[in-house]
């Protein structure tokens, strides 16, 4: 088994050897890719964002310089100018500006009066002239000045816009060819096989190199980047997705100003990564020198860790053969000394538990045995005599007060371990608190006169009712005012104090001239089984789970509990209040 065991502890060494070399490589190797990939990113996505602005930028100023184009031609007084002068100014404008493919002018009512088109490099004269005035690219121009359409598609699936200005009691249309900016995509180069492509605020294809595909009205609003483009999520980085051939992309967007249009730049995303693939095989060489290193200080470390690890596994033994008393010493000013000091706690708590456990069996031993035997030695005596019926009754008296501090140990620990469960259900109702204090302070007073003590109940301010768990509520000023009795001295003073602290809480005070309560006790005397000097026979009062009870009924009300007590001079006594808050 020896052999086993330190075959065991080498492998483990081994390991740790092993890990030693691993990590420092991983390490170096993890922060060279992760700048490496970061900087050769920001430099690409820089670069294309660029490109992209510049593209978006032109595709404005053209659509720009036609806008102005359409307001400036629709200023023109055209009902001083003759029809076929009109027809010469829009066939001169045609022949300068090839994108455009019609000039529509409008009178006020929206009925066409001249109409030009440009077909196959040839300006025509059309005499097939409508009303417009319910169109949107009339009534638009007309109330708001201006109107740009939606990209539109011709009978040829060419896609085109209609911008129409108002002018002087007219309107002026024009259809613009958006195949240029075919071209302009189809002169962009990104790396070896990206590309750019152009959307509207629909996510339909405007321009893209394979001009098929605008043709055939391509849809791309399923795509990663064009949805964040629809959803106005501007990111700072690549959107990495598969694109509609399945293949791995990297891709950003642009938007056009005032068209809500986007450029969109697409990379293989192979290509992005094959730069820094060559990095991580150099970083990984690298790595690899130092690793040297590395090693060399793991087998340091390892071997000032087995000395302190020896103990601390001789040390849980000890421990788990109950010396609880045990401790042990490591100072290696690091995580194991730690580990030590974690040990070391524990064993002292597994001591003071320990204590706890044979403490509260001699505690529980103890103050069940003496109700039983009570109750034992009151029953022999009533079978062994012949007693008349009064002093039987007495006797029975006796047996149902022992039965009752029997019942009431039993229904301290359950309360208490329900409450600790959260178990507890209290049943609470609206009482008259007056009244319900009546019935304990005329018990407690035959109680004080019997061992010849002074009691008196005083109220502060008006007491209203109060929604409380009577029961319980009626057990807590039982216990406090029981506490207060055993430690009162003969002719002592008790005295419950009810207040009304502005008008949302009332607070109740069991105050005495009694032995006090010692300071190191004061913030662990409501702690299961806590006595003051409980190991001291004759000056147990019970089990320690009382006080234990009250604070945890009072935080279930949600009020709180403490004591004062300031001990000196003697007979000070203590004070032990209580909060409920009024339920309003």
């Amino acid at each position: 088994m020896l052999n086993i065991k330190v075959k065991s502890l080498r492998t483990k060494v081994l390991i740790l050897f092993t890990l030693s070399t691993i990590i420092p490589i991983a390490f170096i190797t993890i922060i060279i890719i992760s700048i490496s990939n970061k900087s050769l990113d920001n430099s690409i996505y820089h670069q294309q964002q660029e490109i992209i602005n510049r593209v978006a930028d032109r595709i404005y100023l053209s659509m720009d310089y036609t806008r102005n184009l359409v307001s400036s031609l629709a200023r023109q007084n055209y009902q001083k100018m003759s029809e076929l002068k009109i027809i010469s100014t829009f066939t001169d404008i045609l022949k300068l500006n090839p994108d455009i493919m019609e000039i529509v002018l409008m009178n006020a009512r929206g009925q066409e009066v001249v109409k030009i088109s440009s077909k196959n490099g040839k300006c025509v004269s059309q005499k097939n002239l409508m009303n417009r005035k319910k169109r949107e690219e009339f009534y638009e121009a007309k109330n708001k000045n201006y109107y740009i359409s939606p990209v539109l598609f011709s009978a040829l699936r060419l896609p085109y816009q209609i911008i129409s200005c108002r002018g002087n009691g007219n309107v002026l249309l024009v259809k613009l060819n958006l195949e240029n900016i075919w071209e302009l995509i189809s002169e962009i180069e990104i790396g070896k096989r990206g590309y750019a492509f152009v959307v509207d605020n629909t996510g339909i294809l405007i321009a893209h190199p394979h001009k098929e595909r605008v043709i055939a009205h391509t849809d791309f609003a399923n795509l990663s980047i064009v949805k964040n483009f629809l959803n106005h999520r501007k990111k700072t980085s690549w959107e990495i997705y598969n694109d509609e051939k399945g293949e791995r992309v990297a891709s950003l967007y642009g938007t056009i100003p005032e068209l809500n249009w986007a450029v969109i730049a697409q990379l293989p995303y192979s290509e992005v990564r094959k730069p820094a693939k060559e990095m991580i095989f150099q970083s990984v060489l690298w790595s690899i020198v130092f690793s040297g290193l590395f090693l060399f200080l793991g087998i340091k470390f390892v071997s000032g860790l087995l000395n302190p690890l020896a103990k601390l596994r001789n040390f849980v033994g000890k421990i788990s053969e109950g010396k609880f008393d045990t401790r042990i010493k490591i100072n290696s000013g690091d995580e194991i000394e730690e580990l030590a000091n974690a040990f070391n706690s524990m064993a002292e708590s597994l001591r003071k538990l320990e204590e706890l456990r044979q403490d509260l069996i001699s505690m529980v031993v103890h103050d069940l045995k003496s109700p039983l035997s009570g109750v034992i030695g009151s029953i022999d005596y009533l079978l062994s005599t012949g007693k008349d019926i009064k002093e039987q009754k007495e006797i029975i008296s006796i047996i149902k007060n022992s039965v009752d501090s029997l019942l009431g140990i039993i229904q301290n620990l359950l309360d208490i371990s329900r409450m600790e469960e959260d178990k507890l259900e209290l049943r609470k109702e609206n009482i008259e608190l007056k009244t319900f204090l009546q019935g304990t302070a005329e018990q407690f007073t035959l109680l004080t006169q019997v061992e010849n003590k002074q009691f008196s109940v005083n109220y502060e301010g008006a007491i209203p009712n109060l929604r409380i768990d009577s029961q319980i509520i009626k057990r807590v000023l039982n216990n406090l005012l029981h506490n207060s009795l055993c430690h009162t001295t003969s002719h002592g003073k008790i005295w419950l104090n009810i207040k009304n602290i502005n008008n949302n809480t009332i607070q109740f005070e069991v105050e005495d001239n009694g032995s006090g309560v010692p300071e190191e006790y004061k913030t662990k005397i409501f702690e299961k089984f806590v006595q003051v000097e409980r190991k001291r026979a004759h000056l147990r009062t019970g089990t320690g789970l009382g006080l234990t009870f009250c604070k945890m009924a009072i935080e279930l009300h949600g009020g709180k509990i403490w004591v004062e007590s300031p001990c000196q001079p003697e007979g000070a006594g203590s004070k032990f209040s209580f909060t409920l808050p009024i339920d309003n």
